[in-house]
């Protein structure tokens, strides 16, 4: 494993050795995954929660009878934003073991109603999606795990229609914010800014209860 420049740092090789650990071969890092490390050590969330979030990137593919060969830590980037959202929820002293806090769910689900209409009646993807959403927010207690599956293809459906302009835009906007600092994981910060304008824009919303 290729641990230049960062020998010294318990976080990064706890990250690393759970990657490759989770993943298997190749056994070392691609700069990728290193820019992925410290685009998480940056922002200072929490090791326990990035070790949590990449245990539900891979237990997706597992559910979903995925492989996992080549999988990047990039791959695990947005259920590590949702299990630090979880987290932080938590910390705020709102958690609820019990499930949901009241009102999250139906709050999602007019979200997840509103999106539906307004979407261009030639999207059967995306309204397929939305759909299945609606169908597990109509649990009693919803599946979670199920809704972040769901939020990981909106995500990736949204990623892929993304143009060359619009891509080539949002990275000028994060190399922007970061006015000249050495551009740590910047794929990563890329593909979030893509997904989040493509959400505003055609009014796509979270289906994951984390974000309610």
């Amino acid at each position: 494993m290729d641990t230049e420049d960062k020998g010294q740092s318990g976080y990064y090789q706890t990250i690393a050795n759970e990657l490759l650990a989770r993943r298997g071969p190749p056994f070392f890092l691609s700069p990728r995954d290193q820019s992925t490390i410290a685009s998480w050590e940056s922002r200072r969330v929490p090791l326990q929660v990035v070790l949590e979030g990449i245990g539900r990137a891979f237990d997706s593919l597992k559910t979903r009878g995925r492989g996992t060969k080549g999988v990047s830590l990039a791959y695990c980037d947005r259920q590590v934003d949702a299990a630090l959202a979880q987290h932080l929820d938590r910390s705020a002293g709102r958690g609820n073991t019990a499930g949901p806090r009241p009102g999250k769910k139906d709050r999602a689900r007019r979200e997840v109603e509103k999106g539906l209409r307004g979407l261009a009646p030639d999207d059967r993807e995306m309204a397929r999606l939305l759909e299945a959403a609606l169908a597990a927010l109509a649990a009693p207690k919803p599946d979670e795990a199920a809704l972040e599956r769901i939020d990981a293809e909106v995500e990736e459906l949204l990623w892929g229609r993304a143009t060359g302009p619009e891509k080539g835009a949002a990275e000028a906007e994060v190399r922007k914010g970061l006015r000249g600092r050495r551009p740590e994981g910047l794929e990563a910060m890329v593909r979030r800014q893509v997904v989040k304008e493509s959400r505003d824009g055609r009014k796509i919303p979270h289906v994951s209860l984390y974000y309610y």
